[in-house]
């Protein structure tokens, strides 16, 4: 059964604290966990067939990481676009589950500020910022006194539900992981075959 927020948070024992558009920063300055969802209510489900991809935030991307490669080749906007659909789950209003060891408004801001194709201070779910409705997404936010164990528990319950219609036209169906995570647990990475979409790591 897909997966509300409200569902989410239910499985780590978490009190949802708010929830703000994407590009507002949250007000909760302390540990916890967040989560990027396509709905404003906790509650609600909803559907789209496709990811609504931004042609321009895909074609910044390649021109900003020349060494990005899709498979070991250079890809067109097309290329890539239709490899970031094949992770796309239809009927799960969430898009991203992240947690903060310290702070959620520090941690989500900095998800924020991070462009694409850049490593620092926030790379991780850069999937999310190749789509087109990226101001309509909503931002949930709890605490929590154990972060980890919480995105843990999110995640676990989110793969957990994915409908069997949803995850076999996933092109990694053994990761049903929302949209914009690429790791879980750590090491187990999407087989997405996308490298060099960020920038390379200082020497």
């Amino acid at each position: 059964m897909p997966s509300t927020v409200a569902s989410l948070f239910a499985a780590a024992g978490l009190t949802h604290a708010g929830v703000m558009r994407w590009g507002t920063p949250p007000k909760l300055d302390q540990p916890g966990a967040y989560v990027v969802a396509r709905t404003e209510s906790p509650d609600d489900l909803v559907s789209a067939w496709h990811a609504e991809l931004s042609s321009a935030a895909l074609a910044e991307l390649l021109d900003t990481r020349p060494e990005l490669r899709l498979d070991g080749r250079r890809p067109s906007t097309a290329d890539l676009g239709d490899r970031l659909q094949h992770f796309w789950l239809p009927d799960e209003p969430v898009l991203y589950i992240g947690l903060a060891s310290t702070s959620v408004r520090t941690r989500v801001t900095a998800y924020y500020r991070t462009r694409l194709g850049a490593r620092k201070p926030h790379a991780g779910g850069w999937f999310l910022k190749t789509l087109s409705d990226l101001d309509d997404l909503w931002v949930h936010v709890a605490p929590a006194a154990d972060p980890a164990g919480a995105e843990d528990a999110m995640l676990r319950s989110f793969c957990s539900g994915v409908s069997d219609a949803s995850g076999a036209r996933l092109r990694d169906p053994d990761r049903p992981f929302p949209f914009a995570n690429l790791e879980w647990p750590p090491g187990v990475r999407k087989r997405h075959g996308i490298t060099g979409a960020k920038e390379p790591q200082p020497r």
